[in-house]
């Protein structure tokens, strides 16, 4: 008799134990269940946003001499961020801009007079009045012996946050958002084309890269389509 009691305790014990592990199971497997997103290091998801630049159509034209304002700056945006307004945030922009379309391989950039392209930015950027007017960019073309003349604005700008799940732990990183307009103007013809590119990035110079990289894309593609 004894021994039937032992019996029936240690079953007892089993199957306690074995809800006990069942019941870990079934937790385990809603976890996994609500965590959808793959685990990947900090590093990985940086990775992962890496954008390669655009590749452009290949062209063997002749290439039009070409004269690049700097952009102007949204007083939005300046009185929003002040930060923007900072001499080299508004210089980059206007390389950033000029290595996108050089890399083109569709212009031949007129060489750039000093006291002019500081009296457009600081116009147009360090004080945020927008883009230069079409009227002024034309003349400027002219005067710096240029066809074409390209100017625009950064017209958006913002600051936000984005969250990502790295296994049971919630990454929160810092995400920027840029919106471009640029214009492509004949200074002869006053016909125009105008792109724009809005894109997110982890810094402003990713964002900025980023939407410069959409608008001048776009520009390109409508050069093609009106030959």
């Amino acid at each position: 008799m004894k021994l039937r009691n032992e019996i029936n305790d240690n079953n007892k014990i089993f199957k306690v134990l074995a809800f006990i592990t069942f019941l870990s199971l079934m937790i385990f497997q809603l976890s996994a269940c609500a965590v959808t997103t793959p685990v990947l290091e900090e590093k990985d998801i940086a990775a992962s946003q890496r954008q390669a630049p655009v590749v452009y159509p290949p062209y063997e034209g002749p290439k039009i001499p070409l004269a690049v304002l700097p952009m102007g700056l949204s007083e939005r945006a300046a009185k929003r961020y002040p930060h923007l307004l900072d001499r080299n945030v508004g210089l980059g922009v206007h390389h950033v801009l000029t290595d996108a379309l050089y890399r083109t391989k569709r212009f031949r950039f007129v060489e750039e007079k000093e006291s002019v392209i500081k009296e457009v930015f600081k116009r147009h950027w360090l004080s945020a009045s927008g883009a230069v007017d079409e009227e002024s960019a034309v003349q400027l073309g002219r005067m710096l012996g240029a066809k074409k003349v390209v100017y625009g604005e950064v017209y958006d700008y913002s600051e936000g946050k984005t969250e990502t799940v790295i296994g049971l732990k919630v990454l929160v990183k810092p995400q920027i958002r840029v919106g471009v307009q640029i214009r492509l103007v004949d200074v002869e013809t006053l016909e125009y084309i105008p792109a724009s590119g809005v894109a997110y990035g982890a810094d402003w110079g990713d964002a900025c890269w980023r939407a410069i990289e959409s608008a001048v894309a776009s520009l390109v593609r409508d050069i093609e389509e009106e030959k």
